[in-house]
């Protein structure tokens, strides 16, 4: 069954589907954040995705559509613990904390994003490619050791290494960009 908007409204099915467009991944991420295991936070993310879409006419058009589908998660993650559904493996408090935190933190995403894409243009062709190929192509690791003719555990070094790189030189922009330096 499709719901339909009213036809008084302002709200459209594109209006909703741009939105969440825009803003799926980070609301998923932010639902994994909170509950660990994959097929519980699929579960509440479809929940979720749901009831946004049902509640699309009350979300205030130009408003935060991320702090929304935050806050709609949250309910649904405190439903499903209270459901009872799957051992809890953090605390109601421990998830709060976690919920406070990972709102904290989405607040230098921006700047987070616009330091990580400049430190890849800074890799080595090799590592850039490796990156490229891993996460923007979602290559397993597996089939990348094959076509580079290395072992698993040689790729996975090198995707620590160029972890590791990519962290610290994160970091570092951010602590210029912090001290108004660039």
């Amino acid at each position: 069954m499709t719901q339909e908007f009213n036809e008084d409204t302002s709200y459209t099915h594109d209006e909703f589907i741009a939105e969440f467009a825009r803003n799926s991944r980070r609301i998923y991420c932010y639902i994994r954040s909170l509950v660990p295991n994959r097929n519980d936070a699929d579960d509440v993310y479809q929940n979720t995705s749901m009831v946004m879409w049902r509640k699309f006419q009350e979300f205030t058009l130009g408003g935060n559509f991320f702090a929304w589908g935050c806050q709609i998660a949250l309910f649904e993650i405190r439903k499903m613990r209270s459901s009872g559904r799957r051992r809890h493996l953090f605390s109601d408090e421990a998830l709060e904390a976690l919920n406070a935190e990972f709102h904290a933190r989405s607040d230098d995403t921006p700047g987070r994003l616009t330091a990580l894409s400049s430190c890849i243009q800074k890799l080595a062709p090799k590592s850039r490619w490796l990156i490229e190929q891993r996460y923007y192509h979602e290559r397993s690791a597996k089939e990348l050791a094959s076509e580079m003719g290395s072992s698993l555990a040689s790729l996975y070094r090198s995707l620590a290494r160029t972890h590791a790189w990519l962290l610290a030189c994160i970091q570092q922009m951010l602590s210029q960009e912090s001290q108004g330096g660039s």
